[in-house]
């Protein structure tokens, strides 16, 4: 599969999802706002990522099984960031938790019709496990969405995807085609379209647009395997178990 366009989510899970989108963004600044533009010269867009990861975390397979990792210290660096030896939420979801939740709100019917629809990733399932004391989210299985406002994006894969990813595409506007550069293809997309595609393969962006334009990527981090597998090393860890 090079990638798969779905136009057929149903209209009353579509037809007022900006607005509340809107209302859940209330509590952002006016910066991070969805509104009108055209980005022919304004290429700046906000990315609010809600994610449970893995990335960057300290492996406790050669540490001490009898020692909490809160006491220990990596002698190969100046500081030991504890807090990156367990899978971690995002600072987004960290740091605005109740506006979290409203986003969550607005667009879980939504999100949940699409990826209950989109059965390409079902190895994916396995990894709700990462999630800390059973926390659930809008994505499940997934692990992670990101809610891009006003955005138009440079060439890029997605190094850290596991499998590949899916775009829901979100406002009435002109422009903002995803271009797939390895398949020379340009797809041009519609209010609440989803485009399913592997992220980490194919270099991907999007056209500048003028309009009102926001994307949900949906994706898993791929480092959340080797956490299910064995806690990134620190399954046999007293303390951690």
């Amino acid at each position: 599969m090079i990638f798969n366009v779905d136009g057929t989510i149903p209209e009353y899970l579509k037809s007022n999802l900006l607005e509340s989108l809107n209302l859940a963004l209330r509590g952002y600044s006016s910066e991070d706002q969805l509104t009108e533009r055209d980005t022919t010269d304004n290429p700046a867009f906000t990315a609010l990522h809600f994610s449970y990861h893995s990335k960057y975390g300290t492996n406790g397979a050669s540490a001490p099984k009898d020692v909490h990792p809160y006491k220990m210290k990596n002698k190969h660096t100046k500081k030991t960031n504890h807090s990156q030896f367990l899978t971690r939420e995002s600072n987004d979801m960290r740091d605005h938790p109740e506006h979290y939740r409203r986003i969550c709100d607005a667009l879980e019917p939504v999100l949940r019709w699409i990826v209950d629809k989109v059965n390409l990733f079902s190895d994916i399932e396995l990894e709700v496990d990462i999630f800390p004391l059973q926390d659930t989210n809008p994505v499940r299985p997934f692990s992670s969405f990101v809610l891009n406002l006003n955005v138009m994006t440079q060439p890029h894969r997605d190094w850290g995807d596991k499998n590949g990813c899916i775009v829901l595409v979100l406002g009435e506007h002109l422009g903002g085609g995803i271009v797939f550069h390895e398949a020379r293809v340009v797809v041009e997309t519609s209010h609440a379209d989803s485009v399913t595609f592997q992220s980490g393969r194919l270099t991907h962006y999007n056209l500048s647009y003028s309009g009102v334009r926001a994307s949900v990527v949906i994706h898993s981090d791929k480092a959340g395997s080797e956490y299910q597998k064995n806690g990134n090393g620190w399954d046999d860890n007293q303390y951690v178990r």
